[in-house]
């Protein structure tokens, strides 16, 4: 067994992204696209402006999305089929709106300028830096809500973006330990000189550090950290050299409900529901990513809050990293 058949172990679970009503500029659609690497997510366009009803809102009741994942609009044998579901209403005039539908439900929403912020308009000097700091790590529920979902990513120069995608991750994992204060972070570098190398993420084990967190840092030890309040775990089998992997576990173990939040209402619902806020699920209940370079600079990678997988992942590294 190894950390690259865990990965393979993962039924991945299909979900597609609409957008609707669009006004940002086609190069912003081709960066979300882009975003999520191949195949792994669809992404559609809807205009529910050109399609609205005399009521102000549109039910999708003859729904089939109207672009292709390149924006190209359909021919009619509906080769791209994604729908909205037909019991959620959505404002005609609502512009830039991101839906997360899986299994012909909304289960996220978002917005362009939130996607922008979190991981379209940013690059992975803010990480490595420091320049984005953990209190400023803010991700939309779209991006959160693609837990268990595999994606093949590419590094640079293949893309200047994709691998970001597992970046912003984990940092949004340290997040939930450093907010927690306690419990079990083990994080992953491949090579352990990539902790001093990168400022940003020296800055972040020193913080989790000030925590009762106990850390575990693992990589091949070319140049392991000195003076990180965390245990060190060095070695240069396969799964030290090509995983990547950031598992909070809670100090009460995986699974823990996690404390309801009162949202904003959602547009795409509006019954300004009360979701679970994403970090207090990772806080109170656990959360990892799991990352494999299978080759150089693709990575195949996932995330997720399931207990179970959590435990079996944690399990693994404990007894064999």
């Amino acid at each position: 067994m190894t950390l690259a058949q865990l990965v393979d172990r993962f039924e991945t679970t299909e979900r597609s992204i609409v957008v609707v009503n669009r006004t940002d500029p086609d190069p912003v659609h081709d960066m979300l696209v882009d975003t999520f690497g191949d195949d792994a997510v669809r992404v559609v366009e809807r205009d529910l402006r050109r399609e609205g009803s005399p009521e102000g809102t549109t039910r999708d009741d003859d729904f089939a999305a109207r672009h292709d994942v390149d924006g190209v609009p359909l021919t009619g044998d509906g080769s791209v089929d994604v729908e909205i579901p037909v019991d959620v209403e959505v404002p005609v005039d609502v512009e830039n709106l991101v839906l997360l539908v899986e299994d012909g439900r909304v289960v996220a929403e978002s917005t362009l300028e939130e996607l922008g912020e979190a991981v379209l308009f940013v690059n992975s000097d803010l990480y490595i830096t420091g320049t984005r700091s953990l209190d400023e790590l803010e991700l939309p529920r779209v991006i959160t809500g693609l837990e268990d979902t595999v994606f093949s990513l590419r590094g640079y120069p293949e893309s200047n973006r994709q691998k970001l995608l597992l970046i912003t991750i984990s940092r949004f994992i340290e997040r939930a330990a450093w907010t927690a204060g306690d419990g079990t972070i083990r994080s992953s570098f491949q090579r352990l000189s990539r902790i001093d190398d990168e400022l940003g993420t020296r800055r972040v084990y020193e913080r989790i550090g000030d925590t009762d967190v106990d850390a575990h840092l693992y990589g091949v030890p070319d140049d392991p950290p000195i003076g990180l309040d965390a245990t060190i775990h060095g070695g240069r089998s396969v799964d030290f050299t090509d995983s990547w992997f950031v598992v909070f576990e809670p100090p009460d173990g995986f699974g823990r409900p996690a404390v309801t939040d009162t949202a904003a209402e959602c547009p795409a619902r509006g019954d300004g529901g009360t979701p679970v806020n994403d970090l207090r699920r990772g806080v109170d209940g656990g959360v990892g990513l799991l990352a494999v370079e299978t080759e150089p600079r693709l990575w195949q990678g996932v995330w997720t809050f399931d207990p179970e997988r959590l435990r079996r992942l944690t399990e693994y590294v404990r007894r064999n990293l």
